[in-house]
């Protein structure tokens, strides 16, 4: 079985009561085994993304579970979207 690089954008939900804490949800992230690379990047407006990129298997679900992962380290993440994905 081979393995994919997956280049993620992932983007937080906005809480009421201010901005959330880019840093520490880009270190939680950056502690799954899978993860290469953990960046926190401006997205518009003072709202910030993190970039996250990824080696995972090849195999049905594979990828699907590990943005689940992501999903589930903190409440606030919203929105999770590949941008880039290669074979190694």
């Amino acid at each position: 079985m081979g393995h994919v690089v997956v280049k993620y954008k992932v983007t937080l939900d906005q809480p009421e009561d201010g901005s959330p804490d880019y840093n520490s949800i880009a270190e939680v992230i950056s502690g799954f085994d899978e993860v290469q690379e953990v960046e926190v990047k401006p997205l518009a407006f003072g709202m910030m993304y993190i970039e996250v990129q990824a080696v995972l298997g090849e195999g049905e679900g594979i990828v699907d579970g590990f943005e689940e992962k992501v999903r589930q380290s903190n409440n606030l993440v919203g929105q999770i979207e590949a941008l880039e994905m290669g074979r190694l």
